[in-house]
């Protein structure tokens, strides 16, 4: 059976190796550059090495590690035994990593030794105690020290030669097919519940071909690995792209704009999927006239967060050579909306794109009747991106999958008669004030346009007479100030409609955020609903 036929990222790796071994795959700034056929070399020692430590089909194992090639080795060897990959950020602790742990059952956890003055493997071990089932705790980057803590070392794995190493067939009969389930992906979304969407090999491969076909990536392309490895964009649009189209990875390890950029000039990636912040980084970053404006980066992907349309114009002017689109997409669903490169100009400022891959997607009201062109509602994705469900939440499962296929996204969103799709914001951001449904994506694409506002987040605050009113957190320009009168007349001006005014300013230095650079705007919420009730109580 093919690569293409069974979906299985390892067979593609083996095929390109035998073809091409040569060809660069990795570009890591610690690891050093590998090839096809070395990394090829690295899965199947590292395979035969879970193999001996009784890890297997359909054990899980959470990979929790920065933007290093360890993490591509790791996953393509859990695949290449039947075990399941569940990719977390580097950002969650012992809290979120003990109800994941209770959650998925995972049999062992893959941390950096150490990393950025954190200390993983104590963490680790803490959590191996109160986690019975965790068997195994490997650690990257930790030397020999690690095997006398009683922890197993990535390094000293792959060093070492293990029997199964010498029975290619015992490997092959853990291959798992195309449908079994192979990957993790946890997301807490803006809501700060943690969920685990279930990915099979067919469904990960969907996940990029419509991108594939849209815009013609092929083995030439570079990925710039930006984002998170361990969210769903690094994962899929970086890791699993990269061996999809044959092409090659450069890992930046995290994210800093300056070194981005740097990372940019000398290794000439091509392509990009990254959030807004990242994109917003970029393009007001005072050296991305000095670094050439990205000209390598033909196409930029940004999402994980509604874009302001200014940052879209703005990034129009400022990486001339890039084509700088939205995408609109869930963990649970893929990348699912872009623009592609001959649509309409005014398109790409003010919409999240049109559905690729052949996903469906529908716009309904309350009742699950679709509405008409233009009229708001919830988004709805049916197609061959759809994950599995959330893994051991069949309850949760069944509030958001339904029956004949359509999943509910949860995003309050209007469809032109073109079929391109604005994101107006999250059901439950929705802003009720008096009985007029205010879109909090549409006040803050005006207050973003304000030359002192360097980034907004808007939110409805508690109001015994009307429900709710509109307040915006602010983060200002150095040297700007902002205040609610100022606020007022930038709407006034704009020719916004009174009610959706801000009527309470809050001038902050950084927004809470999900590692996929979401704004949780359930904590801001709850930070201004404590404010009132702090100011009620003096």
């Amino acid at each position: 059976m093919t690569a293409a036929a069974t979906g299985l990222i390892t067979d593609r790796l083996a095929g390109i190796a035998a073809r091409d071994p040569r060809r660069e795959l990795v570009v890591d700034a610690h690891y050093g550059r590998l090839t096809y056929a070395q990394v090829a070399e690295q899965v199947e020692r590292l395979a035969a090495a879970l193999l001996a430590h009784d890890l297997g089909r359909g054990d899980v194992v959470i990979l929790q590690l920065p933007n290093w090639a360890p993490f591509i080795v790791l996953h393509l060897a859990l695949t290449r035994i039947g075990a399941v990959t569940a990719t977390i950020p580097l950002v969650y602790r012992e809290r979120e990593l003990r109800a994941l742990l209770a959650q998925t059952r995972a049999k062992a956890l893959v941390v950096p030794a150490r990393f950025r003055d954190f200390d993983y493997g104590a963490m680790a071990e803490w959590l191996r105690a109160e986690a019975p089932g965790l068997a195994h705790v490997i650690l990257v980057g930790g030397g020999e020290a690690v095997a006398r803590a009683g922890c197993l070392s990535y390094e000293d794995l792959l060093a070492r030669s293990w029997p199964a190493g010498d029975d290619p067939g015992a490997l092959a009969k853990l291959a798992p097919g195309s449908d079994d389930l192979t990957a993790l992906g946890f997301t807490s979304g803006t809501t700060g519940d943690l969920k685990g969407a279930m990915w099979s090999s067919r469904i990960l491969a969907a996940t990029n071909a419509g991108f594939i076909a849209r815009y013609g990536l092929n083995e030439g392309d570079r990925i710039f690995g930006c984002s998170p490895l361990g969210h769903s964009v690094g994962f899929t649009h970086a890791v699993r792209m990269t061996l999809t189209i044959g092409g090659s990875i450069v890992l930046l390890e995290r994210w800093e704009p300056a070194a981005a950029l740097a990372m940019i000039e000398r290794e000439r990636p091509t392509f990009m999927a990254a959030a807004t912040p990242f994109l917003l980084d970029l393009v007001y970053h005072p050296d991305l006239a000095r670094r050439g404006a990205l000209q390598s980066v033909r196409l930029f992907l940004c999402g994980g967060a509604s874009i302001p349309e200014k940052l879209v114009r703005d990034a129009r002017a400022a990486m001339p050579a890039t084509f700088t689109s939205p995408l609109w997409g869930m963990t649970e669903c893929g990348g699912v909306t872009t623009c592609p490169f001959d649509c309409p100009e005014e398109k790409l400022y003010t919409t999240d794109g049109l559905p690729c891959g052949g996903m469906e997607l529908k716009v309904v009201d309350a009742g699950g009747d679709t509405v008409a062109p233009g009229a708001d509602g919830e988004l709805m994705a049916k197609g061959p991106m759809v994950t599995m469900g959330y893994y051991r939440q069949p309850e949760l499962t069944a509030k958001s999958y339904q029956a004949d296929g359509w999943f509910r996204t949860g995003d309050q969103a209007r469809m032109d008669g073109d079929g391109y799709v604005k994101i107006t914001g999250r059901i439950k951001d929705l802003i009720i004030r008096g009985g007029v449904n205010i879109s909090p994506v549409e006040v803050e694409d005006v207050l973003f346009a304000h030359p002192a506002v360097a980034n907004v987040a808007v939110v409805g605050m508690p109001d015994p007479r009307l429900g709710e009113r509109v307040c915006a957190y602010v983060i200002t320009k150095p040297g700007a100030a902002l205040g609610l009168a100022e606020v007022q007349r930038w709407m006034h001006d704009a020719g916004v409609a009174k009610q959706k005014w801000p009527e309470r300013v809050e001038v902050v230095q950084a927004l809470p955020m999900t590692p996929s650079g979401k704004i949780q705007k359930f904590r801001l919420r709850a930070m201004v609903a404590e404010t009132l009730q702090q100011g009620r109580r003096a």
